[in-house]
């Protein structure tokens, strides 16, 4: 493989987050910050990862690897091509003055070559055009619709016309297995797991403090799954097979709080034996909410990417180290947005510390992100700073 990961690619990858924290959806009829394009790129890759097991036990032959390609190409789609303007209408204004139909993807690649380089742009543009697109592209559509059920009240008489519009868009993808099933049973057990899940976007990660930006859990999982790939890549070029597997690990690493709620590590850490009671509630929801209602055989394929199985534990500083540059990037994020609150400042500078001691890794690429941070940070004064030098 030719492909090198540099800061470059990182950094522009970590710009891209921060743009889809800031597009938001369902900008026609509402305008709220847990609606934007982080969380939905989450939750598509959760509704990927179900549908795609499906596919694989009817006999469909699926190429894993391809999944984490198209979620960044996507990415990158959303933030410098797309934007909020539904396809469809981008596609109607190509026929009117006759583009052709591909243009969108020629762009997309370009803007990506431009903004990391040509080995990177070839090598996530690997998955365009084939099945596994397909199947993104229908986890894409049920996701959207679990977003407008949730919406149905604020949509003063439109739900109906935009009900049927994504039901018709659906039928596109029936020859996918389960889709079919999940887009026309709102009440199927699958579907119900998906929508319990896409409720972390109603959960800010830095509630009690001084934040500018949405910083969801739902969207923090998108984050943590790009790192935890990439560093997995850094690692070990060729082993895709376990950069992807890192990846489904992240998308899935904080589902649990969807039962508990974002308990802060300080408290975790503080109560005797509470994080590790924590751990074992988590393990018991997700057991009672997930495995025990999901096909046996789609439970079996969840286990081998769940932080929290015996098994996954000989990753668990990569995924941590993945977690932790996310809450890295959202704090640069609320720098960015202009919060003076020295709790992010802090956050990052305290991990500074844990990684200069060996007690938590990040990759050569990712370490250079870090840094980035912290130059930033560090270099930019506290309000307390600011105060005594008056």
């Amino acid at each position: 493989m030719n492909m090198r990961l540099t800061f470059r690619t990182v950094g522009a990858t970590n710009e891209v987050f921060k743009r889809l924290c800031c597009l938001r959806r369902w900008t026609h009829f509402v305008t709220e910050d847990k609606y934007n394009e982080l969380a939905k790129q989450s939750l598509n890759c959760i509704t990927a990862f179900f549908l795609a097991t499906c596919a694989e036990h009817e006999g469909k032959t699926i190429i894993w690897e391809r999944f984490p390609k198209i979620a960044i190409y996507r990415a990158f789609q959303k933030t410098y091509v797309y934007f909020d303007t539904p396809e469809f209408i981008l596609k109607d204004i190509c026929r009117v003055g006759k583009i052709e139909a591909d243009i969108f993807d020629q762009t997309t690649r370009q803007i990506i070559a431009e903004q990391t380089d040509d080995a990177f742009a070839d090598f996530i543009c690997e998955g365009i055009g084939t099945y596994e697109a397909q199947i993104y592209k229908a986890a894409t559509k049920l996701a959207t619709f679990i977003e407008l059920l949730e919406n149905e009240r604020k949509m003063n008489g439109d739900f109906i016309h935009k009900y049927h519009e994504i039901i018709e868009t659906l039928k596109e993808y029936e020859d996918i297995p389960m889709v079919k099933e999940l887009s026309t049973n709102p009440e199927h057990h699958m579907f119900k797991v998906i929508q319990h899940l896409s409720q972390l976007r109603n959960q800010n990660r830095w509630a009690v403090n001084v934040y500018n930006m949405e910083c969801s859990v739902l969207g923090h999982l998108f984050d943590t799954a790009v790192f935890a790939y990439y560093m997995s890549l850094e690692q070990d070029m060729e082993n895709e097979k376990l950069a992807t597997r890192m990846f489904f690990m992240g998308i899935f690493h904080d589902v649990a709080e969807s039962w508990t709620k974002d308990i802060p590590s300080p408290i975790k850490d503080r109560v005797k034996g509470f994080r590790k009671a924590t751990e074992e509630y988590e393990n018991k929801m997700i057991k009672e909410h997930m495995y025990d209602v999901l096909p046996q055989y789609v439970s079996d394929t969840l286990k081998k990417v769940m932080f929290e199985e015996d098994g996954n534990q000989e990753f668990h500083a990569l995924i941590k180290g993945a977690d932790y540059l996310s809450a890295d990037s959202e704090c640069w994020r609320q720098y960015k947005a202009g919060s003076r609150d020295e709790y992010f400042r802090n956050a990052t500078l305290r991990r500074k510390n844990r990684i200069e001691a060996g007690k938590e890794v990040l990759t050569p690429a990712c370490r250079e992100l870090f840094e980035y941070f912290v130059c930033l940070l560090y270099t930019s004064p506290s309000p307390r700073d600011t105060e005594r030098s008056r």
